[in-house]
């Protein structure tokens, strides 16, 4: 779901590469992940079956959930 830019807008280094804001990747509590917003299975429906089923044939875990804003949960 990244789209490779060559000379794309950004300078410096990773410019090249520019992220759905579909698809996007994070780090959650230490843990490497890419959060696909759910809107994508409407918007275009090839693109959610694609990464769905990348994350099946790779057996990749696969978890629903809802992202709050940084500094809203409490300890």
């Amino acid at each position: 779901m990244s789209s490779f830019r060559p000379g794309g807008v950004k300078a410096g280094p990773g410019a090249h590469i520019g992220y759905s804001p579909y698809c996007v990747p994070r780090v959650i509590n230490g843990v490497k992940c890419v959060i696909v917003n759910e809107a994508l299975k409407s918007l275009e429906p090839m693109a959610w079956d694609f990464v769905m089923n990348f994350a099946r044939d790779n057996n990749l875990q696969v978890a629903e959930a809802c992202l709050l804003p940084e500094g809203s949960a409490k300890p």
